[in-house]
């Protein structure tokens, strides 16, 4: 079992990893643009930042290289100007779709914050190259990680902060959206931020961590005062306090609204919809500190990959997340949803009225029963959701609550023929287990369509 904290052990395997990184350093150069250093500090040896083609290049390269270990992933939604948005996942038996708890990481949701992306694309070579470290490997036994290093595509090509329809793709999730400046025309609109949103609900992410600069800061839902703490806020203030101690002392962990005030952001749907902790982390040089490939890549990566196994640990540790368990016929597909309605901010409408809009959120994510046993553990988001503020008559702050709202689960053929349908209720930390009877009888039963 991986602890949640094993301190002086994880900081002793890391500096044995960070070693081992140096030693391997010109190992997977970029094929273009950065330079090479043997005496660099990053994973990649990379003494410079990535253009577009260097992060595919270093992504397409990982999973050539390690097949069992990295796998390419592709999303699904083209940008504005139909840019493909590509990442990868690694884990253990990454080919396998196996039900370990994800820790998805993304970067660059403004263009312009480039060791955003450094950052990210950095820690998935760190992990590759030390997946045989005792630590990296026992975690990535336990879990899995989704990297993708630039999703405004759009705006990193162009050196920009927004979209190529002038929109700040982390102003544009649904949940409490507004129409402020650079917001988008609607919740939703940009297909940057419909990836994220694919990404996470077909994923059991039960850590989100979305990568920024420029303040030392670790910022946790919710966006505004009004809607006062989160259910979880405990939890999150927990994780988010671990990561900004691995940032240094200067770095301060707090909800986003105490921050400053904002709507429509990545970590507030990702909460409130699936009940995944989710974290924004910003990283900067001290004020009056030029701000450089050396003091904003160089400098911060040690902290940096330090921060994120904090991340890492708590997405695999068992009490950050729920399991459903059972037995179910080899080669069965298992599938839990959940549709549900959220809600924007209050705005005004065409028909002159003030009041917020509906989206329905859908939650689908699969397991392959592989084992000839049919035994299964899945590591799951709880099926309690929390209830968010923003609701169909407006804001309504200090929510407590939790929806009680079932997985639905199907175990199904490979085909997609439905043979037994479940309800599952399982709370935080909890194991439930599943009879699926009536799927293992009718599995291999020719005349059951």
């Amino acid at each position: 079992m991986i602890e949640a904290h094993p301190s002086r052990w994880r900081h002793r395997l890391l500096a044995a990893g960070a070693a081992l990184t140096l030693s391997l350093g010109a190992a997977v150069a970029p094929a273009t643009g950065a330079v090479a250093n043997p005496k660099s500090t990053l994973p990649s040896g990379n003494t410079d930042y990535r253009t577009l083609a260097d992060y595919e290049n270093d992504m397409a390269e990982l999973a050539a290289q390690h097949p069992t270990l990295v796998k390419p992933i592709t999303l699904p939604y083209k940008t504005t100007s139909g840019r493909t948005v590509r990442g990868i996942e690694i884990s253990r038996n990454v080919q396998a779709n196996d039900g370990k708890p994800v820790f998805v990481d993304v970067g660059m949701h403004h263009g312009n914050e480039w060791p955003s992306g450094e950052m990210t694309m950095e820690f998935a070579i760190d992990l590759v190259k030390n997946s045989r470290n005792p630590y990296v490997s026992k975690l990535l036994d336990r879990a899995r990680v989704v990297i993708v290093p630039v999703v405004n595509v759009d705006g990193f090509a162009r050196n920009r902060r927004q979209t190529d329809t002038n929109t700040d793709m982390n102003r544009n999730y649904g949940l409490g959206w507004s129409p402020l400046s650079s917001a988008g025309a609607a919740p939703w609109s940009e297909p940057e931020s419909r990836n994220i949103a694919w990404l996470l609900s077909t994923r059991q992410a039960t850590v989100f961590n979305t990568q920024h600069t420029c303040i030392q800061v670790v910022l946790y839902p919710p966006l505004q005062l009004a809607a006062g703490p989160a259910q979880d806020v405990k939890r999150l203030h927990r994780l988010a306090s671990a990561v900004a101690a691995e940032y240094g002392p200067t770095y301060r962990a707090l909800p986003s609204a105490e921050d400053y005030e904002t709507t429509g952001e990545a970590i507030d749907w990702a909460y409130y919809a699936t009940r995944g902790l989710s974290i924004t982390s910003e990283t900067c040089p001290d004020p009056g500190v030029a701000r450089t490939f050396q003091t904003q890549v160089l400098d911060t990566y040690a902290a940096h990959r330090s921060a994120m196994f904090e991340a890492l640990e708590t997405a695999a540790d068992p009490r950050e997340h729920a399991v459903i368990e059972g037995k179910a016929p080899k080669d069965a597909v298992l599938r839990l949803t959940k549709s549900f309605d959220m809600y924007t901010s209050p705005y005004a409408q065409p028909d002159g009225s003030v009041r917020p809009t509906s989206f329905t959120t859908t939650l689908s994510s699969d397991l392959d029963i592989e084992r000839s046993n049919g035994k299964f553990e899945w590591a799951v988001n709880p099926s309690y959701r929390p209830i968010p503020a923003y609701q169909a008559d407006g804001v309504r702050g200090n929510q407590t609550g939790f929806y009680t709202e079932p997985w639905i689960l199907t175990c199904e053929r490979p085909d997609g023929t439905v043979l037994q349908t479940t309800r599952v209720n399982v709370d935080l930390g909890k194991r439930v287990e599943v009879d699926l009877k009536q799927c293992k009888r009718d599995f291999h039963r020719k005349d059951v369509r």
